[in-house]
């Protein structure tokens, strides 16, 4: 399960990546040899960005290179630090389900309507970044919890 949702965001990364450099590079174009600026390209680089990031903290999450606090771990035990890290992505969990996820999803809703003024596309697709990315940070915090207790259960 975990490959598999590295691999989505990996992948949709990429493309949110390649596709940011051909607009960026078509809005120096556009501006600088065709005198004739385009008008959607600032608002897709910041709606591409703002999805990029949401998608890159669910993947480093899954990949726990997230940041911690690493000089309170060395002063604990192996089952300490177990139980900490266990502590640590349950409060990050949380933190998806009730922000990300609801807030999130609320968010989407309220700005169904809302039409973005160069893409005329509705601001509820920017929203959705959220509660998409909470869903994978669940699931990376369901597996990791898992590993965790797994972890804490072998040190003896």
């Amino acid at each position: 399960m975990r490959k598999i949702m590295d691999k989505i965001l990996e992948s949709v990364a990429v493309l949110l990546i390649t596709a940011m450099i051909f607009v960026s590079s078509w809005q120096v174009l556009s501006r600088y040899v065709f005198k004739a600026p385009s008008t959607f390209t600032e608002e897709f680089l910041r709606f591409a960005l703002i999805w990029l990031s949401m998608l890159g903290i669910a993947y480093v999450f899954g990949k726990k290179q997230h940041i911690s606090i690493d000089f309170l771990k060395k002063k604990f035990t192996p089952k300490e630090k177990a139980l900490l890290e266990m502590i640590i992505t349950i409060i990050f969990t949380l933190f998806s389900i009730v922000i990300m996820l609801i807030g999130g999803w609320n968010a989407v809703l309220m700005s169904t309507k809302q039409i973005s003024p160069a893409l005329k596309m509705p601001m509820a697709y920017v929203y959705l970044s959220l509660p998409v990315s909470g869903a994978f940070i669940l699931l990376y915090s369901i597996l990791n919890i898992s590993d965790l207790k797994k972890k804490y259960d072998s040190i003896s």
